[in-house]
Order: C-alpha cells, then sequence, then structure tokens
C-alpha cells in the first residue's frame, strides 16, 4: 500500500522535475520529525476513566415515521457555558443550560450546564435528535484542540449516552479541516493558529497526511464502537469541511487515496467520503499525470453554506447528498468584517415572510431520490444555523415555542418522498 509519505514524496519528484511548484518542505524549519504520514499503527486503546457513572436508560419518546433516505445533522460539541466563551450577546436564540444550569440535570457530578463536559447534555441532546428522526450524528471534530473542553476524548461521553438510547442515532465524523491549519501551525512552531490570515497547510509536504489521518481520523473512530458507526454499504461516513485549509489542492485526490487506504489498513474497511466541493475546484481536478483526482478518491459531494445561500445537492457518481439550514447571522460576532445575514423567516429566492420559512422552502426542495440529507446544523448557535431547541422568537421579537424548528423537521420528515 501506498501511503500518504510515499505518495506525496513521488509527487514532490515529479513536480520539482516539471518545474510546477516549489517543495514547501524543503524550507520548513526543523521540528522534531513526527511518525510517518500514514501508518497502520494501532494507537493506544481510549480509556473510560473520565466517563461518569452510567445511567439506567430512560423510555426514548416515540420517532417520527421515517421516510426517504437517511437523516443526519452536524453537532458541535466544542462548549463548556458558562464557563468558557459562553457570551449570551452574540446568539440570537440562547438554548438551555447556556446561562443557567440545564433544566432537572439528574447528576450534578458531571456539570449542570451547555457543556461536553456534562454527560446528561449529551443524552438529552441526542434523544431530542432521536425524536426528530435524525438518524445520524455527525460530530464537529477537530481532533485535540487547544481547549481541553473540545479534544477527542469528549467523544467518549457522546458514545456512552448514545448507548443508553432505545434506539442508539449512528455516528458518522464530521472532519473539520479548519484543525489541519491549526495543528501544522502548532507543529511549525508558531501556536495554534488558524484562519484567512494564516498560512495553509501545503500538501507537498509529505507530512501532511500525518495531520489529517494519525492525529484525527483514526482516533476519532478508536472511540466510537463499529455497532454505532453511520455507514453507506458497509462503510464508515467521514464528511469534511472546506479546502480553506491547505495549498496544493492538485494533491488532494492523493491525499484522500491514501487516507482512505491507511483507514482501510487499520479498520478492514474503506471509509466513504464525503468531500465538501471546494475540494473539487479545477485545481483539484487537475493532479498531476498518474495521481487520482479529488473526484476520483471522493464518494460523494456536498456544499457547505446552505443555511445561508439555500438548498443543494450534490452529485457524484450516482450518490446524491442535499443539505439544509434555517438561516445564518454572525453579525453578533466579534472580529467579522463582512458580516452576513439570512433571515430565517425569509425564504430562498423570495416569497411569504412566515417563521421558520427559509427552512421549510428549504427542506421543500431536497428531490425525492436524494440518498442522504444533511441538516445545517443542530447547534452552531453564534453563526444562528441551530435548530435545536432554543429560546426562538419571530422577526418581531414574539417568541416561537422551543422545539419550533424541529417541528418543521418532523413534518418534512414525515411527509418526504416513498415509504423505504
Amino acid at each position: 500500500m501506498d501511503t500518504i509519505k510515499t505518495l506525496l514524496v513521488r509527487v514532490q519528484s515529479l513536480i520539482a522535475v516539471t518545474l510546477l511548484v516549489t517543495v514547501a518542505a524543503c524550507s520548513l524549519p526543523p521540528p522534531a520529525e513526527p511518525t510517518p504520514a500514514v501508518s497502520a499503527t494501532t494507537a493506544p486503546s481510549p480509556t473510560s476513566s473520565i466517563l461518569p457513572t452510567q445511567p439506567a436508560a430512560a423510555t426514548a419518546p416515540a420517532t417520527p415515521a421515517r421516510r426517504g433516505p437517511p437523516l443526519g445533522t452536524f453537532f458541535f460539541y466544542w462548549y463548556n457555558c458558562p464557563q468558557q466563551e459562553c457570551n449570551a450577546d452574540q446568539l440570537r436564540a440562547v438554548p438551555p443550560g447556556w446561562l443557567t444550569p440545564l433544566p432537572d440535570d439528574p447528576d450534578p457530578r458531571d456539570g449542570l450546564s451547555y457543556s461536553s463536559y456534562n454527560y446528561d447534555w449529551y443524552e438529552e441532546e441526542l434523544r431530542t435528535m432521536a425524536a426528530t428522526g435524525i438518524d445520524i450524528v455527525f460530530p464537529v471534530s477537530w481532533g485535540d484542540h487547544p481547549h481541553p473542553w473540545f479534544q477527542q476524548d469528549r467523544i467518549n461521553l457522546l458514545v456512552q449516552a448514545n448507548g443508553v438510547l432505545a434506539r442508539p442515532l449512528q455516528i458518522g465524523m464530521f472532519l473539520d479541516t479548519t484543525a489541519q491549519q491549526g495543528m501544522y501551525q502548532e507543529f511549525l512552531g508558531n501556536g495554534y493558529r488558524f484562519g484567512p490570515n494564516v498560512p495553509r497547510l501545503p500538501l507537498s509536504d509529505p507530512r501532511s497526511g500525518y495531520f489529517f489521518y494519525n492525529l484525527h481520523i483514526r482516533d476519532f473512530f478508536q472511540r466510537v464502537p463499529r455497532e454505532m458507526w453511520a455507514t453507506i454499504d458497509g462503510r464508515p461516513i467521514i464528511i469534511t469541511y472546506t479546502a480553506l485549509c491547505c495549498d496544493n489542492l492538485e494533491l488532494s485526490g492523493a491525499l484522500w487515496q491514501a487516507v482512505k487506504d491507511a483507514f482501510r489498513a487499520d479498520f478492514g474497511v474503506e471509509p466513504w467520503l464525503i468531500l465538501e466541493e471546494t475540494w473539487l475546484n479545477p485545481q483539484a481536478l487537475a493532479p498531476p499525470a498518474g495521481l487520482p483526482s479529488s473526484a476520483e478518491a471522493a464518494d460523494g459531494v456536498y456544499r457547505w453554506g446552505t443555511a445561508l445561500v439555500g438548498p443543494y445537492t450534490g452529485e457524484l457518481r450516482g450518490f446524491k447528498v442535499s443539505s439544509a439550514g434555517p438561516g445564518f447571522d454572525n453579525s453578533r460576532i466579534p472580529g467579522v468584517s463582512d458580516p452576513r445575514v439570512q433571515p430565517r423567516d425569509e425564504p430562498p429566492g423570495g416569497g411569504p415572510v412566515a417563521p421558520g420559512a427559509f427552512l421549510r422552502a428549504s427542506l421543500a426542495a431536497i428531490p425525492t431520490d436524494t440518498d442522504l440529507v444533511l441538516i445545517e446544523t443542530w447547534n452552531e448557535w453564534p453563526e444562528n444555523t441551530a435548530v435545536a431547541p432554543a429560546a426562538y422568537t419571530d422577526r418581531d421579537g414574539r417568541p416561537l415555542p422551543p422545539d419550533f424548528y424541529l417541528q418543521i423537521i418532523r413534518e418534512w420528515r414525515a411527509t418526504f418522498g416513498p415509504a423505504p
């Protein structure tokens, strides 16, 4: 099996001969060399020492009728409210537990708030997803982020909480590739930095795959039991964020194929890889001769940002992924130089204004023959793309039911497409 290191070293030689680019790795400072770019070495097994005592399973609420394709949503677990980074002034709708203890939290030992440290928070979120008709939860993973409440071991609590449900959700991976930019900068000694003004991770560096697979993907799937994996044709699902993290995108096909090869070596199965469409731009689709394109390495394609720009269905080799969201508003986030707003009560492309009109119209636009539907998002509160229970209001400030957007999803779910 060609590893990422082998593939990209070969690419570097080819690039050097054809004078396409300068190999960035040659000018890097000399930090300690990590392990090979992608290896089949088994990492230590995750421990359960951080887990609280598991409560007895409760009766799960009835789920709506299930019709059509699997329904997934992006779940953010980077919160530790009210202790860290929980300024309610940045939010349009405040969820339970953000500023005050969660109602009726049964176990104060693990926390009382909207926090990745709180087992009971995970269980309540997952139960609510299940009652809404969500099939797949995609934790938005950054690997081991510098914030301890957003490190990979928090997945252990999600897994434990999922296990007490009468019908556990399937768990897929949302690989937020912003983390790869931060990891690389930290590795170079520049601190964990990311964003448009920070140098990107060059895929021409043969170590690039180390930051995708060894430091991120492998550990995530070692923490999630196989019986909980969300799969397509028996292959676990990985969905990626955009390609804004990286340079040398013409090498992205080699990167992703080598990641899939390494995953198969470790787990005995190749993942089902759904790339965000920026990974399939013209630059990425034109790799050096003899290397795969990103479209060849991918199994599906989707668009991030449908909570802002409206519904979208991406298709790759007959596999369709549809995504939709409730609206968008990042105008309250400090430092955002170009804020964007999509009101929740205005449907895409115009039309009658009504509470929830954007989400209703977006779901109605999803084709009935799609293979996977994604809700963007479950709980990204600062960007106002969440559908989870919160203190929502209409455009005139009148309160809406906390589960108003979940009701819209339930209604759509109960009537969408032919019965499976």
